[in-house]
């Protein structure tokens, strides 16, 4: 598998709880990689987009997740694989918390995903919370 990290030179500063954004990121790149086999690829990038919002993204070539599922998959406890033969462990925690993080810094948190195919997460922080 091969994890990038695709980040600019320099990055604005971000009013955040830094524990908070290292937690969102790791979240993030642990559920990608968990879900991606071997010889997919995951990515990490940031930037600050048009309205000056900081994005983090993670995406990754993994399972992918079910349009069905999107709508709830980060709710508390929700796993896409529940069965008791499931192949992954997990709590079904990573998401929900991610969101709450997210969500304590006025940001947002966006799933895009394709059966198969993989899911990118992105993470936006409102320009108010970007130092230049």
């Amino acid at each position: 598998m091969n994890v990038v990290c695709d980040l600019p030179e320099e990055l604005p500063f971000l009013y955040a709880d830094g524990r908070l954004v290292r937690q969102i990121v790791l979240n993030l790149l642990t559920n990608a990689i968990k879900f991606t086999g071997k010889g997919g690829d995951v990515v990490l990038d940031a930037n600050i987009d048009a309205e000056g919002c900081c994005e983090i993204r993670v995406a990754d070539t993994g399972l992918g997740i079910g349009p069905e599922y999107l709508d709830s998959i980060m709710q508390p406890f929700v796993q896409v694989d529940s069965g008791i033969d499931r192949k992954y462990e997990s709590t079904g925690l990573g998401l929900s918390l991610v969101k709450s993080m997210v969500e304590l810094h006025d940001g947002t948190v966006e799933i895009e995903s394709t059966t198969g195919e993989g899911t990118t997460v992105t993470v936006r922080f409102p320009a108010s919370r970007v130092r230049a």
